[in-house]
């Protein structure tokens, strides 16, 4: 159960990476659209323009959500308390997942050793359990 959930995880990370990397290819088009009528200046603004707009739009389609969450149970496991605020505020686990993606490059950046170590113990530890 944990490997499914943790599978969920890392694909969500990789989705939401992946959308930004494609919200950023997208707002580089754009500037590099705008920059020769408008100059440089004049396209940044219409970029910052554009994406105050859509994150007026984001804050708009989250707040009709209900504001208070149904009670949270004191037996349920902090797995399932994760799920639970995570379907309850998409964004700010979409969000969480980002801080982690960013975290874990700078970490493999940093210190590429960390990262096979951990790699290579969850191969390690999943290779185990299959005998």
């Amino acid at each position: 159960m944990i490997e499914k959930a943790l599978a969920g995880v890392i694909g969500l990370a990789a989705l939401f990476g992946v959308t930004l990397l494609c919200i950023g290819a997208a707002g580089f088009a754009l500037y590099f659209l705008l920059v020769g009528p408008l100059g440089p200046a004049g396209a940044a603004g219409v970029l910052a323009l554009v994406c105050l707009l859509l994150l007026g739009g984001a804050l708009l389609a989250v707040r009709g959500k209900s504001p208070l969450p149904p009670a949270l149970q004191d037996e349920d496991s902090l797995a399932v308390r994760a799920f639970l605020i995570a379907k309850q505020h998409p964004v700010a686990a979409a969000s969480a997942a980002a801080v982690a993606v960013a975290a874990l490059g700078a970490l493999a950046v940093k210190n590429p050793k960390v990262i096979a170590t951990a790699v290579s113990a969850f191969l390690a530890g999943r290779s185990a359990g299959r005998h």
